[in-house]
């Protein structure tokens, strides 16, 4: 198996939750896509929202897997990451 990603887990996970919800989903095939898995669970957990607030979850999971793309994509160096400073407090 190769490396496991953070999407991967993601499919995993929504596969096993619709599963437990009582879907049909075979463990063996990963959903589409991300967003429509997250989509699958909102309405199967949610059953009382209109079609219309389902709509709008499904644009914020939309946006919200842009933004992460967008931020996956953005290469950090060494001296990006913040400078840890230890300070021991040594009683005197």
């Amino acid at each position: 198996m190769s490396n496991p990603t953070r999407r991967r887990l993601l499919q995993v996970a929504a596969v096993g939750a619709a599963s437990a919800l009582g879907t049909t989903a075979h463990a063996g095939e990963p959903p589409a896509s991300a967003d429509q898995s997250l989509a699958a669970i909102v309405r199967l957990r949610f059953k009382h929202l209109t079609e219309e607030q389902i709509k709008t979850v499904q644009r914020s999971i939309q946006n919200n897997l842009g933004a992460a793309g967008v931020l996956r994509n953005i290469a950090l160096t060494p001296l990006d990451e913040p400078a840890t400073v230890f300070l021991a407090d040594v009683a005197e």
